[in-house]
């Protein structure tokens, strides 16, 4: 299949400015894409005209412009994934303190499409568009757990996988032993695997082929929530999930009871120098 070159590029330096956390310069687009400075130059003129770039004044630096968060907002309104997944995890944000987000798979990454911050102890520091390690997340993990073994080497990347924590999954038998778990039970878990003290659980969404499209997730600091908590927890973000699919065409079957959640991770020692 043929492409065209700098609509690509055009759409890669647009993927490259929303993941970014602060506005980026012309040497940084040039070396994410890697591009000579003045081929994004070129590009950067074209998308600031159109509109889907704008320059930061005091540093001369580029953001999304008007024209792509009108698309986004767009977006916002009529997808039907998007709506359902943002009213309930604003819903689990706002009753019961838990930070929530929404996720898909995007060629070979798992990528935040949305996220919902809590009145909790939990600061969310990721951004819609920033791709996040699968195999330390529930989210990756329920995105990953029903995927043909080739795509999921694919995102994985080879063994062993970087470990994050002292309880991060680092090997493909631990991992495919996980999503095992994972699609038995409906969710997944992430137990300081991320971040410490930090747990996640995630739930996928289907489409009305019965197919995973996305998931959903919670974030919850573990000395707050401990393990007695968490199948009540999972049992909310189930069934939010499947009201989504709901949304979609799916015709979820009824819910059953939930399994015993899983013990919690060892403690770390921690030694002193």
């Amino acid at each position: 299949m043929s492409t065209n070159q700098s609509l690509s590029r055009g759409l890669q330096l647009l993927d490259a400015v929303n993941a970014s956390l602060e506005p980026l310069g012309i040497r940084e687009v040039a070396r994410l894409l890697d591009i000579s400075p003045s081929i994004a130059q070129r590009l950067v003129n074209t998308l600031v005209e159109s509109g889907y770039l704008q320059q930061v004044t005091e540093t001369r630096k580029y953001k999304l412009g008007v024209s792509a968060l009108a698309l986004g907002s767009s977006m916002v309104r009529s997808d039907v994934l998007y709506a359902s997944a943002s009213s309930e995890l604003r819903i689990l944000a706002e009753q019961h303190q838990l930070n929530g987000f929404l996720g898909v798979i995007q060629q070979d990454s798992v990528v935040y499409l949305h996220t919902v911050q809590s009145h909790g102890a939990i600061t969310i520091r990721a951004a819609a568009g920033q791709r996040i390690s699968p195999h330390t997340t529930a989210l990756g993990k329920t995105l990953m757990a029903e995927l043909p073994s080739d795509r999921l080497r694919s995102v994985l990347g080879p063994a062993p996988y970087a470990a994050r924590t002292p309880h991060t999954l680092t090997t493909a038998h631990a991992f495919d032993k996980e999503l095992e778990q994972t699609r038995r039970r409906g969710y997944a878990i992430a137990d300081e695997e991320s971040e410490l003290g930090v747990v996640s659980i995630g739930t996928p969404i289907r489409n009305k082929d019965g197919m995973v499209i996305a998931a959903i997730s919670v974030a919850f600091l573990k000395a707050q929530r401990g393990p007695k908590e968490w199948p009540e927890i999972a049992d909310m973000l189930v069934r939010a999930g499947l009201r989504c699919s709901a949304a979609l065409g799916f015709a979820p079957p009824s819910i059953a009871p939930l399994a015993e959640a899983p013990s919690p991770a060892p403690t770390p020692r921690i030694t002193t120098h």
